[in-house]
């Protein structure tokens, strides 16, 4: 019985440590993805507002056109003054007046509507840097943050790799390849029963298998999922034992 019971407590304390690990790992991952991602947010941010500035300088080159709009309507000034009139011929004035002023009334609206795109442009552009130094602000205190608790995640990975090392030799070689064998397939290995329902499965196991458990003589595996089975009250014991290991850091 003691050494069965104690089997099953080794057991169960390298399923603690493994979850535990894995939490730690995704953390160290975590970190160092959104890292990768902001420096990726960046590129296509500042590619976007390159864009825009070439953008805007086309617009303003395009705006050489219009500058000679101003002499157009100073022609149609001229045009309608009273000196003109009496000098030129009035057919030849009127024709020459109504085709100034419609070109003029065309090239002047193309012009509104170009500079009314170059403004929405260089509020696009207003807003975009804005946004840029508002998830820098966000970046840095967040780097921050992992930065100082990412020696402490590698300490506590490499105290749990030490205490994973010490137990394992104390295993049965065929439980633990078992163990492994199951965990790879399974986010759980070990399940600890209560009142008769293995946790996370809520499928019933006979009173006879429970008592067993109680007993921990044997090795009793769960026939739907070919997990192994423990008793509560190891399970608690256990993570009683480990809780300071594990859980010191956060």
């Amino acid at each position: 019985m003691a050494m069965m019971d104690s089997q099953l407590r080794y057991l169960y304390r390298l399923q603690l440590i493994d979850l535990r690990y894995k939490y730690l790992t995704f953390i160290r991952t975590r970190f160092q993805k959104f890292i990768i991602r902001f420096h990726c947010f960046l590129i296509k941010k500042n590619k976007y507002l390159i864009k825009l500035l070439k953008k805007i300088k086309i617009k303003k080159n395009d705006f050489r056109k219009y500058k000679k709009l101003k002499t157009q309507k100073q022609k149609i000034r001229k045009l309608l003054t009273l000196e003109s009139i009496k000098k030129e011929n009035k057919t030849h004035l009127f024709l020459s007046l109504e085709y100034y002023t419609m070109d003029f009334i065309i090239k002047k609206r193309k012009f509104l509507k170009e500079k009314k795109r170059i403004i929405l442009i260089k509020n696009k552009i207003k807003n975009i840097i804005k946004f840029i130094k508002q998830q820098k602000i966000k970046f840095k205190l967040k780097f921050i943050y992992y930065n100082t608790k990412y020696p402490e995640i590698n300490n506590k990975t490499k105290e749990l790799r030490s205490i994973y090392k010490k137990i394992k030799p104390k295993l049965n070689k065929v439980l633990y390849k078992r163990y492994k064998l199951i965990l790879s397939t399974n986010s759980l290995a070990v399940l600890p029963i209560y009142k008769q329902i293995p946790v996370g499965n809520y499928i019933l196991i006979s009173k006879i298998q429970d008592s067993k458990l109680l007993e921990r003589t044997n090795l009793i595996i769960d026939e739907q999922s070919g997990k192994i089975l423990i008793d509560y009250d190891l399970a608690y014991e256990e993570h009683k034992k480990m809780n300071k290991i594990l859980f010191n850091f956060s």
